[in-house]
């Protein structure tokens, strides 16, 4: 009986150390997917939010544990995210050459007016944008503090705050835009009543190529074993950088009349900033 007893005990306590062990377990590595709803928000008065687009991310999660109950999360992922803009007021427009590729707007000579702009005489065709969706890819580090609470019915749960550092890899941009066309009876440009997609531009000249904005979330571990554990959360991300320069090297204000009355266009004002509500479900150990 005395041998029974050493044996269960001997096993109680050899149980107790090793869960001590996993639960002060110094770092945790994981994988975790991301669905991601995602929009752009924008000062300025001509440029709307138009819609949101469903975003996705992946990636590898590292927890260095500092106590109890408080770890510094970092990592690296890749997150597919954008978002759609409209544009009012018909105030920004730009060239398009024959290959569909964005003309620099210093390349222009809209001082020479209407008649320099025939089509017999230019290959370049202006346009006024109606609205813009984009899809982009960046590498993302998080940078992150987690609270978590102790081990109750098998959950953990938890609070993250901190931010994230991501780098712009691919951007493509889909543009609604409404053609300006030479009226030869006017001897002037006009832009159609109808609209038309453009797909695959790549605004390369007016991107930032870094992100870098706020992630704060709430989520939950069930304990599989040990420190193994499934975990879910809900981040909000907001971008505190815009993602054009401020002013375009692509885009004018005011195209069609800039072409017809022979006046140089302001450059654009741009803005894009980008948000994100990002479902994280994953595993770790």
């Amino acid at each position: 009986m005395k041998n029974i007893l050493l044996i269960v005990s001997s096993s109680l306590l050899l149980v107790i150390s090793l869960k001590a062990q996993d639960e002060d377990k110094k770092v945790r590595f994981g994988l975790k997917i991301s669905p991601t709803p995602t929009w752009f928000r924008s000062d300025n008065k001509n440029i709307e939010k138009s819609g949101t687009n469903f975003g996705f991310g992946f990636g590898l999660q590292t927890e260095f544990r500092i106590n109890s109950t408080t770890s510094f999360v970092t990592g690296v992922g890749g997150d597919m995210l954008g978002g759609k803009q409209a544009y009012k007021n018909n105030a920004q427009g730009y060239v398009l050459n024959k290959d569909n590729e964005y003309v620099d707007s210093k390349q222009i000579d809209f001082l020479a007016g209407a008649s320099s702009f025939t089509p017999s005489s230019n290959s370049n065709k202006f346009y006024e944008i109606k609205s813009r969706s984009v899809k982009a890819t960046y590498v993302t580090i998080p940078l992150l503090l987690k609270l978590k609470t102790k081990d109750i019915s098998g959950m953990k749960y938890f609070g993250m705050f901190g931010g994230n550092i991501a780098i712009q890899t691919k951007f493509n941009a889909t543009d609604e835009v409404a053609l300006v066309s030479y009226n030869s009876s006017l001897g002037k440009y006009e832009a159609a009543t109808s609209t038309s997609k453009i797909e695959d531009l790549r605004p390369s000249g007016d991107l930032i190529p870094i992100n870098l904005g706020l992630n704060v979330g709430i989520g939950a571990e069930y304990i599989l074993s040990g420190s193994t554990s499934l975990f879910f959360s809900i981040h909000y991300l907001r971008g505190f950088i815009n993602q054009y320069q401020r002013y375009s090297d692509i885009m004018v204000d005011n195209i069609t009349t800039s072409v017809n009355s022979g006046t140089e266009p302001a450059r654009s004002k741009q803005n894009a900033f980008s948000d994100a509500i990002q479902l994280n479900i994953g595993i770790l150990f």
